[in-house]
């Protein structure tokens, strides 16, 4: 998938993310998943540590996301396969 622009769209779309959740009017949470003991583990973690080094030790990172007008989504990154998938809540 590297090949069809996979890796690229996976860094674009973590970026969006991490923009949106900085917003003013920005609402929610970011929680990172990870792997311990062979169990899988939540936190809550800052949004802006994503931009560090250490991304790929999170199994999966969820951003909760929404604004003050009403929008909620959700977007969930798996960053050792450099695949995510988006789900905006029209409620």
């Amino acid at each position: 998938m590297r090949d069809h622009g996979a890796e690229t769209d996976f860094d674009q779309q973590l970026i969006a993310c991490i923009n949106a959740m900085c917003q003013n009017d920005a609402m929610g949470q970011t929680l990172a998943f990870l792997r311990n003991d062979g169990k899988l583990h939540m936190r809550h973690i800052n949004t802006l540590d994503l931009l560090g080094p250490g991304l790929d030790r999170y199994e999966m990172v969820l951003f909760d996301g929404g604004n003050s007008h009403g929008d909620r989504w959700k977007h969930v990154f798996f960053p050792a396969q450099r695949m995510h998938y988006f789900v905006y809540e029209d409620l």
